[in-house]
């Protein structure tokens, strides 16, 4: 009987963080300068559920903002760019011939540049939270990982899309509660498959549970 109600304690605990972290989050990013720390911060603590180190949510939030706050707010401003030009070549097109080749080509090009883009992210995030590298360190590594495992990156992206797709049918406070917290759970889940297989053993033990299936 004890051990049921221990079990029990812990999982509405888990799930109690995870309303929690989504709810954090979306307060923290009100102040839009504020928002990549916040994300760090969500990265951070679900990155340590995945590893199988149940997080505690302030201390781990808040530490997450602090630690990561510059660096995730120059991966935003980076993605900002980048994606900024790809949307205005986007708007663009409509207006140019495109039985053009270079008309065709650039199109090409903007597509391949925003996957990329966004392939890069799915690894970038959980690196940054995970490891101390330097930007330049984390992006390289970023895309190495989605240039090798392109495929299987792909399909986790599409993965990681499906709670915000999903929330568009359901109540807004569906986005308050679980929305974010659910895809970034999936997108630390996901990434650390590729990423743990490139970490040496010892350092591997040190990052994950003991009991990686507590």
């Amino acid at each position: 009987m004890q051990a049921d109600f221990d079990e029990l304690a812990e999982q509405i605990n888990k799930w109690s963080t995870f309303v929690l972290a989504n709810l954090l989050w979306a307060v923290l990013s009100i102040p839009v300068i504020t928002l990549p720390a916040a994300t760090a911060g969500l990265f951070t603590t679900m990155s340590l559920w995945v590893r199988g180190k149940p997080p505690n949510l302030f201390v781990d939030f808040l530490g997450g903002m602090r630690r990561c706050w510059l660096t995730s707010t120059l991966i935003v401003l980076l993605d900002g760019v980048i994606g900024g030009l790809v949307v205005l070549n986007f708007t663009v097109f409509p207006i140019m011939d495109m039985q053009n080749p270079l008309a065709f080509l650039s199109r090409s090009v903007s597509l391949f540049v925003g996957l990329a883009l966004a392939l890069v992210n799915l690894y970038a995030w959980p690196l940054l939270v995970t490891f101390d590298l330097p930007l330049s360190r984390v992006l390289a590594v970023a895309l190495k990982f989605a240039a090798a495992h392109w495929v299987y990156s792909v399909g986790l992206l599409v993965v990681v899309l499906l709670p915000v797709i999903v929330s568009l049918w359901l109540p807004v406070g569906a986005l308050v509660l679980v929305t974010f917290s659910c895809s970034i759970f999936i997108w630390n889940w996901g990434a650390w498959r590729i990423i743990r297989q490139y970490v040496a053993d010892e350092d591997r033990a040190k990052l994950e549970s003991p009991s990686p299936n507590r």
